[in-house]
């Protein structure tokens, strides 16, 4: 009889540690949705047209040169992006309303777009994530000029 006790309780534990993790579990991935959420590139974007009918998806890119627009007064933005690095012709049209990250006129930084396509041809950003380059740091070492300032 001790033996079948000995046997229940370990079973108990087993059952109770696999609950308790499967929980956890299920916890943390219903806490971080958006952080499983991966991103393309514009052109990667460009080519997978079941995309452009307003799902949720993040895009990555550079800002091209002179494609900034702001009427003054307004917090509604609008540039293109392009792949970062390389120039393959492909651009999109995006548009933002809200306050722009500080390095978003730097040359060198690489701009992640949260938001959806909405078909007449502008990629509509919910949220603007820019990543900080090293590259931006060894310039400002090197004395070279810093980022871009806001032209509006």
């Amino acid at each position: 009889m001790p033996e079948e006790k000995k046997q229940n309780s370990y079973l108990r534990w087993i059952v109770l540690i696999f609950v308790t993790g499967t929980v956890i579990s299920y916890m943390a991935l219903q806490a971080f949705p958006g952080s499983t959420r991966y991103f393309l590139t514009v052109e990667e974007f460009s080519n997978r047209s079941e995309l452009h009918g307003g799902e949720i998806v993040r895009v990555s890119g550079a800002l091209v040169a002179d494609s900034f627009t702001r009427t003054s007064g307004s917090i509604t933005s609008k540039f293109q992006l392009t792949y970062k690095d390389v120039d393959t012709g492909v651009y999109l049209e995006a548009s933002y309303v809200g306050v722009l990250p500080d390095l978003f006129f730097n040359p060198h930084s690489e701009i992640i777009l949260e938001g959806s396509y909405n078909g007449s041809g502008d990629f509509i950003a919910d949220s603007i994530l820019v990543k900080c380059p090293s590259k931006y740091q060894e310039l400002e070492e090197q004395g070279e000029k810093g980022p871009y300032q806001d032209p509006v």
